[in-house]
């Protein structure tokens, strides 16, 4: 989980770094207008001011480059730090406004390029108040142009422009609202999507685990088993062999009869149980229907087998169920046979079968080996 967090993160960073460097396209359009508006004449200030501009551009976007390779904008609620990089933007735009000569007017829109920055992050309040802030900062240039005489302009004509601009953003405002809104819908609805897919994914889990495992026992049913025997058998290699051990309850039948179907269901439990803690890990016990029971070894010899389903018949046999009488035992019978990797799965049950009739006729509570595995 906490990798998986790490990944994301960094996956958010190289995103922020990509929309940090298409940002870098609207400073480079403003180093080449304030290049062209020196070289024609039509910068109003001086060598040192032109160049200050470049200075104060690479100097605040070399701070937001550090920021972000660092991680130290992680640090803030709005890790892409768009309000920041908008306002440092908007001031920029308003100082190259104040020396930009009778191209100003021109080059106005840039007031709104750098506020379709902020269309995916900021709300629609803060959209409005860069907004606002974009108009205060024109305003003020306005201000200060009648006072000082910058440009030679009326106000008349600077109002004018104003009343523009703000037309501009009122729209730009409403069109950055509804693409945000429309933003947080699709949001909304791939979430709400996701969370289905999971939904279906854990009821698909569900019914797999239902079609392949028995409720009462928690083992696989016989329709797994068979299937994965199958699977194992197409794995086996020359000489390897496949463990194979049908066990049947003694007398189970008797055992609903005189204590009732919740005592055979505790016993049922109990073995499943005894199975599972007496086999290897790649090892496997599955309920093959009513009390039987099959077991499969991996790769394995008959004295491994016959070692191992005899440990779990002694530890059944000595096993006390709590819904039992002290005086009633269980005991289990079971048939082996080993099967080769041509052997028919079928025939080897049906032998494996015989096995388990004999080891019932010879007394119950033992195993029988078939005898074809001697041949």
């Amino acid at each position: 989980m906490i990798e998986m967090d790490v990944n994301r993160q960094a996956r958010y960073q190289a995103l922020r770094l990509q929309r940090f460097y298409l940002a870098q396209l609207i400073y480079g359009i403003s180093y080449l207008i304030i290049a062209v508006t020196w070289a024609t004449g039509s910068y109003t200030g001086s060598n040192a001011m032109a160049m200050s501009h470049y200075l104060l551009g690479f100097g605040s976007q070399a701070v937001f480059f550090v920021m972000f390779k660092t991680g130290f904008n992680l640090r803030f609620k709005d890790p892409s730090l768009t309000s920041a990089q908008i306002i440092v933007a908007l001031l920029l735009q308003t100082y190259l406004l104040a020396f930009a000569g009778p191209v100003r007017s021109t080059i106005l829109v840039a007031y709104c390029l750098i506020l379709l920055f902020g269309v995916f992050q900021l709300s629609r309040i803060a959209y409005l108040a860069h907004a606002a802030f974009a108009l205060v900062c024109y305003g003020s240039l306005v201000v200060i142009n009648m006072h000082f005489e910058l440009y030679p302009q009326t106000l008349s004509i600077a109002l004018l422009e104003w009343f523009v601009l703000a037309c501009f953003m009122l729209w730009l405002t409403i069109l950055g609202s509804y693409i945000r809104e429309l933003r947080e819908r699709l949001q909304q609805r791939h979430t709400t999507l996701q969370q289905h897919q999971q939904s279906l994914r854990g009821m698909m889990e569900q019914l797999q685990n239902l079609a392949s495992t028995d409720t009462l026992t928690g083992l696989p049913n016989r329709r797994y088993f068979l299937d994965e025997v199958h699977r194992r058998m197409a794995l086996l290699g020359n000489g390897q062999t496949l463990g194979l051990a049908l066990i049947d309850l003694d007398h189970f039948k008797r055992i609903n009869d005189l204590y009732g179907h919740s005592a055979g269901d505790d016993v049922l439990q109990s073995f499943a149980c005894i199975a599972r803690t007496n086999l290897r890990g790649d090892d496997m016990v599955a309920r093959f229907g009513g009390e039987e029971f099959v077991v499969l070894l991996g790769n394995c010899d008959l004295a491994t087998l016959q070692h191992c389903v005899e440990r779990i018949r002694m530890n059944f046999a000595n096993t006390h169920h709590p819904s039992l009488p002290e005086s009633a035992h269980c005991t289990m019978s079971a048939g082996l046979c080993l099967i080769h990797p041509e052997d028919s799965l079928e025939v080897r049950i049906s032998q494996a079968d015989e096995a388990l009739y004999r080891a019932k006729a010879g007394g119950r509570n033992c195993s029988r080996i078939h005898e074809d595995v001697y041949a």
